[in-house]
């Protein structure tokens, strides 16, 4: 085993998978914060449990890979993050021009519709350099020693005291899925561009450009360049934000379990994964209901491209075939999505954070996600 946890489970390691979904993701830091609480009741504890310690491999998509860098690269706890995670909200999707925050001087409404008239002559609503602020400050803050809090978002990160995990970019000019690590990756790929290229760069990805190219979602934030200086432009790859092929990380963050052991050893047993989204509202209308028929169509599509519950359920079925084999007779599966009603909330609209915690709280409390939510932490913990 390459890496242990500060806690070991009897049954195997332990997998944990986060959605992209904007400012949404506060939903799932809610319900995994309730997940912790439980835990630390269980274990009797006195201090806050944090996922690294109870998490073998962490696996995060656009917003979810912000979360994930916080939990896992500077091993945070979900009270920290959800608190960090108010904050960048409001400094990266605050309306601006020219940097100037545009809802201090004109109502919201105004200040958005402003803001989003920007992709009329550029590509994103957002730039990244608020993005890159408010990276800068976490991680001065919660830096695992002096170099990353010298070094803020530049801080790389591959570093040895980190929790497992990797954030899901998408290399837009190759059509391709890169995984950026917290730690050295000893598989050995076919060669191929992307791989021959993060092969040989894959140490100079810092924090900063890990949460940038794993967020970059056309019209909401400039496309990432990586690497940065390069003699020809084919040795630079495109990145785009995750969430275009793997907005779910299910399915990648099951691949990638055998990356915790050596090429020698055998494949790892898997006590659970823990799969949590970042709320879900009912599709009501077709496309051919839309205002206008093509634009509803683009929008189906894209709706299909990005829908975690589909991968979700998807993976069920595959657990629940592999249940009946001996390997994973006691590997446990829990997805957890809080239903957002009828509540339209955007992946920009951070005034919305409050019903975002308070919808996610009625989830919790809800009969039959209690039980779910027990069966999360049982498996966590190692019943």
């Amino acid at each position: 085993m390459v890496y242990l946890p500060a806690t070991k489970h009897l049954n195997g390691v332990r997998l944990l998978a986060l959605d992209g979904g904007g400012v949404r993701g506060v939903a799932s830091l809610i319900v995994l914060q309730e997940i912790m609480k439980r835990v630390q009741v269980k274990k009797g504890l006195k201090e806050e449990c944090r996922p690294a310690d109870y998490f073998e491999m962490g696996a995060g998509t656009s917003t979810g890979g912000i979360i994930g860098i916080m939990l896992f690269r500077l091993r945070m706890t979900t009270s920290e993050a959800i608190e960090q995670y108010d904050i960048i909200s409001k400094e990266v999707f605050s309306p601006k021009i020219y940097g100037w925050n545009l809802t201090r001087m004109m109502p919201n409404m105004m200040a958005s519709w402003i803001n989003n008239s920007k992709t009329l002559v550029q590509s994103s609503r957002f730039d990244d350099k608020s993005l890159k602020d408010a990276i800068d400050k976490v991680v001065a803050k919660y830096g695992l020693d002096e170099n990353d809090r010298k070094l803020k978002g530049e801080a790389p990160l591959l570093h040895p005291k980190a929790g497992r995990m990797f954030v899901c970019t998408t290399a837009q000019n190759r059509a391709e899925t890169v995984l950026l690590r917290s730690y050295k990756n000893n598989t050995v790929h076919v060669p191929s561009k992307v791989n021959n290229i993060m092969r040989e760069h894959s140490d100079k990805v810092t924090i900063s450009l890990a949460t940038r190219a794993t967020s970059a979602a056309p019209t909401y934030f400039p496309e990432v360049k990586f690497p940065e200086q390069v003699a020809k432009k084919e040795d630079q790859l495109t990145f785009w934000d995750g969430g275009l092929l793997n907005n779910n990380p299910i399915d990648q963050l099951w691949y990638s379990r055998y990356e915790l052991v050596e090429p020698h050893e055998p494949s790892p047993s898997v006590s659970c994964v823990i799969s949590l989204g970042t709320g879900y509202t009912k599709p009501d209308e077709s496309p051919s209901d839309a205002w206008f028929k093509l634009v509803g169509v683009a929008s189906s599509v894209m709706g299909f491209a990005t829908n975690t519950n589909a991968k979700g359920k998807d993976f069920s079925r595959h657990m629940s075939v592999l249940n009946n084999r001996s390997e994973h007779s006691q590997t446990r599966y829990v997805r957890l999505n809080p239903s957002l009603g009828k509540s339209e909330i955007g992946l920009a609209d951070y005034t919305k954070m409050e019903e975002l915690k308070q919808l996610a709280t009625a989830y919790i409390k809800g009969k039959d996600n209690q039980e779910w939510i027990d069966k999360a932490v049982a498996a966590v913990c190692g019943e």
